[in-house]
């Protein structure tokens, strides 16, 4: 009698198997795998990954070597590619770059273990997290939720100078962690700001402040809108120049 086989079981041809090549003097290692989807021979590149070369099922697989030594060029690009990525990955990180960004200077970043409450300092050209061992892993959320309440605490000081200029008022203000935005203001008259605003020098996060804050009185960016940001931060397209070219770089 023969086992009947469940609808959603994957034929064992359908599990990836691994093997390598030689491309352009180095030896590629490469997953293959049969899809019923797929039509057409597809190669994938990621950093997770790497070569990924995907047939449908029946495929000759004699034909594999002779397609990506076809595809060699490409194929040595791509790499190349995600290797540079992952070295910059590598660069940016809290472990390998050593170095954090506050009020627009480089600060040394020391981590110190000793048992009690995580505490982050500023101490001359250090920033210095002190937490137990156990949580050396979480050195990058302290990091953060530091820089957060700093954020809060700056720039609410800054909008308190800044608003008695305007003699206006908004209502609240939250410190986000924005992907794609540096500062909104929504018409309840609430402020939004990226906290990695905090890592940027002063006159830029006065530029942001000024910049939400004349959103109260003129919701666009009209001429009368920028007049009223220039009123408070007069060269502030110096600032706007310096966030755009350097804002990618305020990061943990």
């Amino acid at each position: 009698m023969k086992e009947k086989k469940h609808k959603d079981q994957l034929p064992t041809a359908a599990l990836p198997k691994e093997s390598s090549i030689q491309l352009g003097g180095t030896e590629i290692s490469y997953l293959f795998r049969e899809s019923s989807r797929a039509k057409n021979v597809n190669l994938k590149i990621s950093l997770e990954k790497g070569l990924e070369v995907i047939v449908p099922f029946r495929y000759p697989l004699g034909n594999i070597e002779p397609l990506l030594r076809e595809k060699e060029q490409w194929i040595l690009q791509k790499l190349a590619m995600i290797s540079h990525k992952a070295q910059q990955k590598k660069e940016n990180s809290l472990e390998e770059k050593q170095a954090v960004s506050f009020l627009g200077k480089s600060y040394r970043l020391v981590t110190v273990f000793q048992q009690g409450s995580p505490v982050v300092e500023l101490v001359g050209d250090k920033i210095i997290v002190i937490l137990p061992q156990n949580h050396k892993d979480n050195i990058k959320q302290i990091l953060e939720a530091w820089l957060k309440y700093q954020a809060r605490e700056i720039i609410l000081q800054r909008l308190e100078v800044a608003r008695k200029e305007l003699g206006i008022h908004y209502k609240q203000v939250f410190i986000k962690d924005q992907k794609t935005r540096w500062g909104s203001c929504s018409s309840q008259g609430n402020l939004n700001f990226n906290f990695r605003l905090v890592m940027a020098p002063l006159p830029v996060i006065d530029y942001l402040v000024a910049h939400e804050l004349s959103h109260l009185i003129e919701m666009n960016h009209s001429k009368k809108f920028w007049s009223l940001v220039e009123r408070i931060c007069p060269k502030y397209k110096t600032h706007r120049r310096w966030l755009k070219e350097h804002g990618a770089e305020l990061t943990l």
